[in-house]
């Protein structure tokens, strides 16, 4: 099954409609990230809660809490490495490798593939397709894609922009 979600939309406005391979509306992924108990929330288009994802921890590395039909499936940590992104989703027992540049991510467990997520959008308009192969994996698979497009986005700042603070004493 494929699912595409407008990651530039759920940066923007928050909210982002999950089509499948045909155009249609499948789901509705709500939410945003910054603060501590921030996150998405994944509902049917009728409106049903499938699932969850709370920002646990701020900082360089923050944790976040995955549930699933209102129960904690398990946690999300970021763990650095040279030459691909590593992200550990406790619980589940999934490994997701990826590389934050060019959008490209393979999530597994064991040595099996259970999703992969790749860039199908220009470089102003990210879209992610989202390719599930069990239908029970869903709501994780696309709660854990939202928040690999916040890390993207945290690497993607202008190196030619200077954050100097400046200070005046009203001279």
């Amino acid at each position: 099954m494929a699912l595409y979600i407008d990651a530039q939309s759920l940066k923007d406005a928050g909210m982002s409609v999950v089509k499948d391979e045909h155009g249609q509306p499948r789901y509705i992924l709500t939410g945003r990230h910054g603060l501590a108990n921030e996150g998405y929330i994944l509902h049917t288009i009728s409106g049903t809660e499938l699932g969850e994802l709370r920002q646990r921890s701020v900082g360089l590395s923050p944790t976040f809490d995955l549930s699933v039909n209102h129960a904690r499936v398990g946690s999300i940590k970021k763990v650095f490495g040279v030459w691909r992104e590593f992200i550990f989703v406790s619980g589940l027992n999934w490994l997701v490798i990826g590389n934050l540049l060019a959008n490209q991510y393979h999530i597994y467990h064991g040595v099996k593939s259970v999703t992969t997520i790749a860039s199908v959008g220009s470089a102003s308009n990210t879209v992610f397709k989202i390719a599930i192969t069990e239908t029970r994996d869903v709501p994780a698979a696309l709660l854990i894609a939202a928040i690999l497009d916040r890390w993207r986005q945290s690497h993607l700042a202008n190196p030619l922009v200077r954050h100097d603070v400046g200070m005046s004493y009203g001279v």
